[in-house]
């Protein structure tokens, strides 16, 4: 058994997320408590009540769900379950660098609430939006991209998920004109996502600058856990992952890739970490010979320590 930890990104908050973590494990309530001393907000309240609705803005969600994360991480690394490998998906590559060894939790959770503010501010600035395009090869939706941004407008493909299962982000406007001309293309649905802006993209180009000028206040380590990166779907060292970080805001995730590529490196076994199942739903995509499994509160990570247990 080979086993490889994922660490999914914005979209699968709820208010709630974590508690569980937070009440049954010290580890975990120590990522929380830590989480809010060092932000300028009470990270404990937006995930656990957010009595104030703050949970699906850009600039609280991403330190909310990268605490979650390093919550559930922490959780399953004190009762014994530890990855050989370890891949996060768009925001959830912060979790990924913290368990690589790469980043402490402190440092992380620090450029991820830059990267928020970054992102939020870019956002609000320019009228972007993202779609998921279902049914349709990604070579023939990068034709559609291509084709829209002769027109002069801005689209790009932004997550690469699964088979069948393509994110386009750009102008809204260029989406618009985009949704027909794939559905013509074959695809079955071109869905919307309820997102504040057009992430993954170049329109994200300022975000990804600021962030590049604040890394060098970081500290970055070795690498002591294998890493692969959404900008070039295949492992990277400190080096790399300092040139990634701004770039992984303008470029594509290519989780489709970095799967593939671990499944080729012989990892058997994928546990997804922290909120919800949704790279695991990926997973499954990509692949029916391999085991998916999730950790997210106690009973998802006892249930897990018992199919591992019981396959040693």
């Amino acid at each position: 058994m080979k086993i490889a930890f994922l660490f999914s990104g914005q979209g699968v908050q709820y208010p709630g997320m974590g508690k569980n973590l937070y009440d049954n494990y010290t580890e975990s309530k120590r990522a929380f408590n830590d989480a809010s001393n060092i932000l300028d907000w009470d990270v404990q309240e937006v995930c656990f009540e957010d009595k104030n609705g703050l949970i699906n803005q850009t600039r609280y969600t991403q330190a909310a769900l990268f605490t979650t994360s390093i919550a559930a991480f922490n959780a399953a690394v004190s009762q014994g379950i530890v990855p050989e490998a370890v891949l996060g998906f768009s925001l959830g590559e912060y979790s990924a660098l913290v368990a690589s060894g790469i980043l402490s939790f402190e440092e992380a959770l620090k450029i991820v609430d830059k990267r928020a503010q970054y992102m939020d501010q870019c956002a609000q600035e320019k009228d972007g939006g993202m779609a998921a395009v279902i049914g349709l090869q990604i070579e023939l939706i990068e034709e559609i991209c291509q084709l829209i941004r002769e027109e002069g407008l801005e689209l790009v493909v932004a997550n690469d998920n699964c088979p069948g299962q393509v994110v386009i982000s750009g102008e809204k406007i260029a989406i618009e004109k985009a949704t027909p001309l794939l559905k013509e293309k074959g695809a079955r649905r071109v869905m919307p996502l309820n997102v504040s802006g057009a992430f993954h993209s170049p329109l994200m180009d300022d975000a990804a600058r600021h962030l590049e000028e604040e890394l060098p206040n970081h500290i970055f380590n070795e690498v002591t856990t294998p890493i692969v990166s959404n900008v070039t779907a295949g492992y990277m060292n400190k080096d790399e992952a300092m040139k990634n970080i701004p770039l992984q805001i303008v470029r594509g995730v290519r989780f489709r890739e970095s799967i593939e590529k671990l499944i080729d490196d012989g990892f058997d076994t994928f546990i997804e970490i922290g909120v919800k199942k949704t790279l695991c739903n990926f997973v499954g995509k990509i692949s029916s010979d391999v085991q998916v499994l999730n950790i997210e509160d106690m009973a998802s990570l006892t249930n897990v320590m018992n199919i591992l247990g019981g396959e040693q």
